[in-house]
């Protein structure tokens, strides 16, 4: 179905950057809205002493695992949707920032796909893509795990960290059953725990988490979604080539243990020498 546009209004400057709007839903664009309700943010500002008004779309991430992301996939993503050229700074606190500003965008993210500007505590999946078809949610579901997911390998029983789980929290509970939905229907069997207790700044919060745990899942999870986020992707291409993969490394880490210039062992303690 096509996107009724017509009441959304362009800006003098989104008509001389010569801003485009989608007209349907594709698996580019639901990638992006996932990627948007993993780690977006839409305001409306006023500036101090004058009548203009900043209409503000930003992506966050890590500085160090997550700068090739944002300047290998999401400012070309977003470039090649809307035809705007993003901004992408390096933050305070190990922060990446990717950003633009752009009313009519602004608007049709609101408007037309339905994502609400301000905080997202209780944010949801757009109607949108809920009503979509499976290629759509798939590739949704990869923008927000990209974004707000993590892969972690535990221990268990053995002494190296060789069993995956591939996990998403949020303080939406609607977000999480709306996802657990999704992976039920690409048949992906999943484990769901609301009402976690989270304390942060002296402060109880309540979260929602989904655990994709097993080697099964994880290859029905690559083969059926996968990742475009080389944070992810470089913690997978470990655990394939070595059976394992240590926690708590960054993705410079990891590609010099994927071209032997580290010894994987080091993490688990001294490397023996050869006697």
């Amino acid at each position: 179905m096509k996107f009724d546009t017509s009441n959304i209004v362009f800006s003098r400057p989104d008509n001389r950057r010569n801003i485009i709007l989608p007209s349907y839903l594709t698996q580019k664009l639901s990638n992006y809205i996932g990627i948007h309700i993993g780690d977006g943010y839409l305001n409306i500002n006023k500036r101090k002493n004058s009548k203009s008004v900043d209409y503000n779309i930003e992506y966050t991430g890590h500085e160090v695992d997550e700068i090739e992301f944002h300047e290998e996939y999401i400012v070309p993503l977003i470039r090649g949707l809307f035809n705007i050229e993003p901004y992408l700074r390096i933050g305070n606190k190990t922060t990446v920032r990717t950003y633009f500003r752009s009313k009519a965008i602004l608007t049709f993210l609101k408007e037309v796909i339905g994502i609400p500007k301000g905080n997202k505590r209780d944010i949801e999946v757009p109607p949108i893509i809920i009503n979509s078809n499976l290629k759509m949610k798939k590739s949704f579901l990869k923008g927000l795990f990209d974004t707000e997911g993590s892969m972690v390998f535990k221990k268990r029983y053995r002494e190296k960290h060789y069993y995956p789980t591939i996990s998403i929290g949020s303080q939406s509970k609607n977000l999480i059953k709306v996802v657990k939905v999704f992976l039920d229907e690409i048949g992906i069997k999943s484990c769901v725990c609301y009402n976690l207790r989270n304390y942060r700044n002296g402060k109880v919060n309540f979260e929602h988490q989904i655990d994709i745990s097993g080697r099964k899942n994880l290859d029905i999870w690559m083969d059926k979604i996968g990742f475009n986020s080389s944070k992810h992707l470089t913690k997978y291409d470990v655990w394939k080539k070595f059976g394992f993969c240590p926690p708590n490394t960054n993705i410079i880490e990891r590609r010099k243990i994927l071209k032997g210039v580290v010894d994987i062992n080091s993490y688990y303690g001294p490397v023996a020498q050869p006697g």
